[in-house]
C-alpha cells in the first residue's frame, strides 16, 4: 500500500511502451474527432436526408455488435501489436480512398454505408487488441493513473479536434478534415510499430475453424464462471443505456422542457465534456480512498437523481439564469460521474480477467455495452409517443437509483 501512495502521473510515463500506445491513441482520437464533423457533413451533403444519417449511423455500430465477439476470439492467438498496426494502415486505406472517390464526385449513400461498414469491420478486430495489449505495456500497479492519463489526454484531445473541424472544413473543405483522419491512421500505425512487447501464447499454426471455437467457447465459459468480470459487463451495459435519454432527448428537453434555445445545448455539452475531464483526474484517489462498488454505486446515484433534476428545469422557466445553472451543475456531475464509472470498469476489467482471455471477454464487454444503445433508443422511442420527456427523464432517473440501490443492499460482487 505504501508503494501504491507514491505512484502518481509522473511515473506512468516511466511506462515507455504504454507511452507509445497513448501516443498513437491521440493521434488516432484527434483525427477520428475531425472526421466524425466532417464524416456529418459529408452525409448531410451527399443524402440530404435525415433518414439516411440515421440508417447510416446505425450501420456504424453493427460490427460492433455482431462481429466483435468472434474477432476477439480470432485475434486472441494473434500478434496484438501487429494486429493494431495492420488494421490502422487498412483503415487509413479506405479513408483515403473515400477522399478519393468524393474529389472524382463518385461518392453515393451507398458508398457512405459501404465505408461505414468496412471501417466499423476493421475495428471491430483493432478495438480487442487494443484492450488485450494495455496489461502487457503497463504494470498494474499503474492502472489506475495510467487509464486516468490516457482518459484525459484522449479527451483534451477530442476537444482540440472537434474545434478545428469546423476551421479546416471551412477553409479547405470537406475532403482535406477526412484525409487528415486517414493521415492519422498510418501516423499511429508508425507509433505503434515501434512499440517493444514479446507476447507469448501466440498461435504456432493456422487457426482452423475447431480451434477457432474452441477459444470463442472458451472465453463465453469464462465469463459465466466469472461473476465479477460478468457483473462488470452488466454495468457496463447500464452505464451505456443511461446515457442515451440525454443523447437522444437533448434537444425535445431544451426546448420543451427547460423552454431555452441552442445556446443550451452548447452549455451542456461543454459542461459534461469538462466533468468528464474532471473524472478522469480525480479517478484515481477516488479509487484509492473509495471501494470499487462504493464508486459505483455513488456514480449511479448522481447519474439517476442528475437524470430526473434536468426535469426541475420546467420550474424555473421564468428564470433562465437558474435553468442555466441547474442544468449545468448537473451535466458537470454527470460527465464525472460517467467518466470515473468508466474507468472504474476499464481498470477492474484488467485486473479481474486474466490475459489469456482478455481480448475475448473484452470483445464481449464491449459488444454488449455497444448493444445497449441502440436497445435503448428503440424503447425510448417507443415512450416517446406515449409518453412527455419529462416523464421519459423521471422514470429512467428513478430505474437507475433503484438498480444501483440493489447493487448496494445485495452487494454485488464488483472486486
Amino acid at each position: 500500500m505504501e508503494e501504491t501512495g507514491k505512484i502518481g502521473y509522473r511515473e506512468v510515463f516511466t511506462q515507455k511502451e504504454y507511452v507509445k500506445q497513448m501516443i498513437s491513441n491521440m493521434i488516432n482520437r484527434f483525427g477520428d474527432s475531425v472526421d466524425v464533423i466532417a464524416f456529418e457533413w459529408l452525409v448531410y451533403q451527399i443524402t440530404g436526408s435525415a433518414a439516411w444519417a440515421a440508417v447510416i449511423f446505425g450501420v456504424n455500430n453493427l460490427p460492433t455488435v455482431l462481429l466483435q465477439p468472434f474477432a476477439g476470439a480470432l485475434v486472441e492467438g494473434m500478434n496484438k501489436k501487429r494486429v493494431m498496426v495492420v488494421t490502422d494502415c487498412i483503415r487509413g486505406v479506405i479513408t483515403a480512398g473515400l477522399v478519393a472517390l468524393y474529389l472524382t464526385g463518385n461518392v453515393t449513400p451507398w458508398i457512405l454505408m459501404a465505408f461505414t461498414l468496412l471501417n466499423s469491420t476493421v475495428e471491430a478486430f483493432s478495438l480487442p487488441a487494443g484492450m488485450a495489449l494495455v496489461p502487457k505495456l503497463l504494470e498494474e500497479k499503474y492502472y489506475e493513473y495510467g487509464t486516468s492519463l490516457s482518459n484525459t489526454v484522449s479527451t483534451v484531445v477530442q476537444l482540440l479536434g472537434m474545434g478545428a473541424a469546423g476551421v479546416i472544413i471551412g477553409a479547405f473543405g470537406i475532403w482535406v478534415a477526412i484525409l487528415i483522419d486517414a493521415v492519422s491512421f498510418f501516423g499511429s500505425a508508425f507509433i505503434r510499430s515501434f512499440i517493444k512487447i514479446k507476447e507469448t501464447g501466440l498461435q504456432k499454426e493456422k487457426l482452423n475453424f475447431d480451434a477457432y471455437k474452441k477459444d470463442l467457447a472458451g472465453g463465453v465459459s469464462y465469463l459465466k464462471e466469472a461473476p465479477v468480470v460478468r457483473n462488470f459487463c452488466l454495468l457496463a451495459v447500464v452505464i451505456n443505456g443511461a446515457v442515451v435519454p440525454m443523447n437522444a432527448l437533448q434537444t425535445p428537453l431544451v426546448y420543451e422542457v427547460m423552454g431555452q434555445g441552442s445556446e443550451m445545448l452548447s452549455v451542456l455539452s461543454v459542461l459534461l465534456t469538462l466533468g468528464m475531464l474532471t473524472g478522469s483526474l480525480i479517478f484515481p484517489k477516488l479509487n484509492e480512498r473509495f471501494s470499487v462498488r462504493g464508486n459505483m454505486i455513488a456514480g449511479g446515484m448522481v447519474i439517476g437523481v442528475g437524470t430526473m433534476a434536468y426535469t426541475l428545469g420546467s420550474f424555473l422557466r421564468p428564470f433562465p439564469w437558474a435553468v442555466y445553472l441547474l442544468a449545468g451543475v448537473v451535466s458537470f456531475l454527470l460527465g464525472i460521474s460517467v467518466s470515473v464509472m468508466s474507468a472504474v470498469l476499464s481498470v477492474q476489467f484488467m485486473k479481474a480477467v486474466q490475459q489469456e482471455y482478455l481480448a475475448r471477454v473484452g470483445a464481449i464487454f464491449n459488444a454488449s455495452a455497444t448493444a445497449a444503445m441502440p436497445v435503448t433508443s428503440f424503447l425510448i422511442s417507443g415512450l416517446a409517443a406515449k409518453c412527455s420527456v419529462t416523464q421519459i427523464f423521471i422514470v429512467s432517473g428513478v430505474v437507475l437509483v433503484l438498480l444501483f440501490s440493489y447493487v448496494g443492499v445485495r452487494k454485488v460482487r464488483l472486486e
